[in-house]
């Protein structure tokens, strides 16, 4: 059956009226326009809604048993048509993001509060956890960008650089005479390093910086989390190495102190879209905002986080 909500507010406004004159001006058709509609809702319901003479309009006993449940029908219709537009307009304040915990934890606090700030009602979904996690979310639709480590390799991705982090040695505070206030990387071969797990693309740009100068990076502990890898520091079992942005959320912690390695490798962080692809308003002001505080960073710590590469 193909009955359309146009037809049903004509047959009702035809059954209210009992006009065809009157109907017709007030859905703006002619008068031969409103019978042929009246017809074809009879031809798809195979029944006759209206008995018209010359004189008069009346409705059927079919056509008055059809009126309530027209009415009920169009009365669910333009129910369903508010509680939709209700939801487009909650998701045209939704912005759902993927990062890795060093940029969620570095930027998206501040993002977030700026975004409140400007548009009212706005929400958030934030996915903290792996970079092949984020890139992946990215590339299931669950999100409208991710920020993540380096480019992907991914033809349907594109990458835009905002910003550069220098690599830092986590190391208990009483170890001044094994760990200097800056580091060369062939200094670090004797210290008990904790790193981050394989999944982490922290450990690959270590791994790569070691296998420049021939050497195999075997770290002394692993962790997923770099905040348990601080419990480790602290008690004197190893010195992590991390992206500065990585142990920014620790510098507070007493018992600790950091140290710059200073031929160590620096890591690109930046924003991942889907290429050609078409973001809600809501989610390219997040992009700013995420640039903007980019730019914060960079001037509050120029020794550790730099400007994107030339």
């Amino acid at each position: 059956m193909n009955v359309t909500p146009r037809q049903l507010r004509i047959f009702l406004a035809l059954a209210e009226s009992l006009n065809f004159s009157r109907t017709a001006e007030q859905f703006f058709v002619t008068q031969p326009s409103l019978s042929k509609a009246v017809k074809d809702l009879e031809d798809e319901l195979n029944v006759t809604l209206f008995e018209r003479t010359t004189r008069s309009v009346r409705l059927t006993p079919a056509g008055e048993r059809m009126t309530s449940l027209a009415r009920r029908v169009v009365g669910e219709f333009d129910s369903g048509l508010q509680h939709m537009q209700s939801l487009v307009e909650k998701e045209a304040h939704h912005i759902p993001i993927a990062a890795i915990p060093s940029m969620a934890h570095a930027l998206l606090p501040q993002v977030c509060a700026k975004l409140e700030a400007q548009v009212a009602g706005t929400r958030f979904t934030i996915y903290d956890g792996t970079n092949a996690s984020t890139i992946q979310r990215l590339l299931n639709y669950q999100v409208d960008f991710a920020l993540a480590s380096a480019a992907p390799s991914h033809p349907e991705l594109a990458y835009e650089e905002i910003m550069r982090d220098r690599f830092a040695l986590l190391a208990p505070a009483a170890w001044t005479e094994q760990v200097r206030p800056v580091m060369q990387m062939e200094e670090l071969l004797e210290l008990p390093l904790i790193s981050g797990t394989d999944a982490s693309t922290a450990k690959e740009y270590v791994s790569a910086a070691f296998l420049q100068r021939g050497i195999v990076f075997r770290p002394k502990l692993s962790f997923d989390q770099v905040t348990t890898a601080a419990g480790f520091v602290r008690q004197g079992v190893g010195i992590a190495i991390q992206p500065y942005l990585g142990v920014l959320p620790l510098l507070d912690l007493k018992g600790m102190r950091l140290c710059r390695i200073e031929d160590g490798p620096i890591r690109s962080v930046g924003i991942v879209k889907r290429k050609g692809s078409s973001l809600p308003p809501i989610s390219e002001q997040a992009q700013e905002a995420v640039r903007a505080a980019a730019g914060q960073l960079l001037r509050k710590y120029p020794a550790w986080i730099l400007p994107p590469a030339a």
